[in-house]
């Protein structure tokens, strides 16, 4: 399987820096987020190689990795891969992807 190119929809970027800065801000230290910026890291390197590594959810086009208390939403283009969703599981429900 070719390896494809990761993009990140400008509101997966915003969740993500979202709960990155929770952490940091909550905790006092960068160390915490830093750990899940390198869990984000690994996943999209394996993702990039291993397309269909998460499961299909119910539309039957975006796929999901769960990642420990995240879930990480994405969908398979032509030519990329395209993060359209980092979730974190313990934030407010009314805002659901």
């Amino acid at each position: 399987m070719a390896k494809k190119k990761i993009i990140w929809s400008s509101r997966a970027k915003e969740e993500l820096k979202e709960a990155l800065d929770f952490y940091m801000k909550r905790n006092g230290s960068s160390d915490y987020s830093f750990k899940i910026l390198l869990e984000v890291e690994d996943i999209t390197h394996t993702l990039s190689k291993s397309h269909f590594i998460g499961r299909l959810t119910s539309n039957k086009i975006t796929r999901v990795i769960p990642m420990d208390v995240y879930l990480i939403f994405y969908e398979i283009n032509n030519e990329t891969i395209e993060i359209v969703s980092f979730w974190d599981n313990r934030q407010d429900t009314k805002k659901s992807p």
